[in-house]
């Protein structure tokens, strides 16, 4: 086995970037059989809460470029689990809707989503829990624009 540089594993980033792998990989084959991938599944999730968004909305809440948004709901529109519609006020916008098929999927997809978040959740407790979310939410607001040159700043001693 190969050992692995301290330096590594003590750093936050490479735990982050592991364990998003282990999520990715584990959602990855358990959609397989639903003919989806975690990416797509995102965009799934977003139009079961609310059907109509734009591809701009879904960008800024999942935090991918457009380019990346546009290869994603082309792969859902290829295989008939979503439709993009003209806005009736600005003929410049596609609003993206759910077809039947891609509502089917709904209740099968968000099951295999609460089993990985049970096996995410093992051995925590629910107050160790809402804090990681907590400090999950912290490190994506130090992320934002804003915070990141503030966070640099700080960090230089400016």
């Amino acid at each position: 086995m190969i050992e692995v540089d301290n330096i590594l594993h003590g750093w936050i980033g490479f735990w982050l970037k592991k364990n998003y792998r282990n999520i990715c990989n584990y959602l990855d084959q358990q959609l397989e059989r639903h003919g989806i991938t975690n990416s797509q599944l995102g965009v799934l999730i977003m139009l079961w809460e609310k059907e109509g968004l734009t591809q701009k909305e879904m960008v800024r809440v999942l935090g991918i470029q457009p380019a990346s948004m546009t290869f994603l709901l082309r792969g859902l529109e290829n295989k008939g689990l979503i439709i993009r519609k003209q806005d009736a006020a600005d003929s410049r916008i596609n609003r993206i809707f759910l077809t039947e098929k891609g509502f089917e999927l709904k209740d099968p997809c968000l099951d295999i989503v609460e089993k990985g978040e049970r096996v995410l959740r093992t051995g925590f407790s629910q107050e160790e829990v809402a804090m990681m979310r907590m400090w999950m939410k912290k490190l994506d607001a130090n992320f934002s624009p804003v915070a990141v040159i503030r966070n640099e700043d700080q960090a230089e001693g400016k």
